[in-house]
């Protein structure tokens, strides 16, 4: 049985500490005591640790050896706009399982009115997600988080092959485009619920980003999302090695 993996926020002289809510999570929640062993992860390197102290405020872990490093995922940025706060979350838990590096929220034209004054006041808990997440899938690195971007900044983002995921009809296959280019790094390219708007979707165009279909179905957001990251991720692992 794989053993747990727990997330650190330093290692120093081979011990590690959890505190707070943390720690009552893993004793309370999780029954963690001394003795136990686990992974640890300072999100740089993993390490088996054993559990030396265990209690409501803290969890401290000795660390008895260094891991080695783990195939890292194909690196795809997601930058997703803002839909319904619990289908965005959900994405945010699910892209984390599949893998995504960075998940990068911004404003588009038709984002539900009041996500965007309301998104900075959710960063905290969308990190926490991402925490937990992590955790469960036991990948030894937390994907990023960006800031809010606008939507110029937006355009004027991504690296690698620009992707944008279009709902009209007409547009390459993704899994197509992917295994034509065989880039080394991808971003995909989000809309909200109901889609793009025609002058976002021409604005999209002039700033580089290619236009790929999912198929002949409208998907929702968070749906789209998730199947274009496993689509990106299965491909890219066969394109030109870039990870570290």
């Amino acid at each position: 049985m794989a053993r747990r993996l727990f997330f650190v926020p330093e290692v120093k002289r081979d011990m590690a500490e959890l505190h707070d809510e943390m720690a009552q999570h893993l004793t309370r929640v999780l029954r963690v005591e001394p003795g136990q062993v686990f992974e640890i992860s300072d999100n740089e390197h993993l390490y088996l640790a054993t559990v030396e102290v265990a209690r409501k405020s803290l969890v401290a872990f000795r660390v008895e050896q260094r891991l080695a490093p783990r195939p890292a995922p194909y690196p795809v940025t997601l930058y997703a706009s803002l839909f319904k706060f619990d289908h965005f979350e959900w994405m945010l838990e699910k892209a984390t399982e599949l893998g995504v590096g960075r998940i990068q929220p911004l404003v588009s034209e038709r984002s539900e009115h009041g996500l965007a004054k309301a998104a900075p006041k959710r960063i905290e808990r969308w990190r926490r997600i991402l925490l937990e997440a992590s955790q469960q899938c036991r990948r030894p690195r937390l994907p990023e988080l960006g800031e809010l971007l606008d939507w110029p900044a937006a355009l004027a983002a991504g690296e690698g092959l620009k992707i944008w995921l279009d709902e009209r009809p007409g547009g390459r296959p993704l899994l197509e485009l992917m295994h034509a280019e065989r880039p080394p790094v991808a971003s995909l390219l989000l809309g909200p619920e109901g889609g793009w708007a025609e002058r976002e979707a021409t604005q999209i165009t002039d700033a580089g980003w290619l236009p790929v279909s999912l198929g002949p179905l409208v998907l929702r957001a968070e749906t789209a999302a998730l199947a274009a990251v496993a689509l990106v991720q299965a491909s890219g692992s066969a394109a030109p090695e870039s990870r570290s």
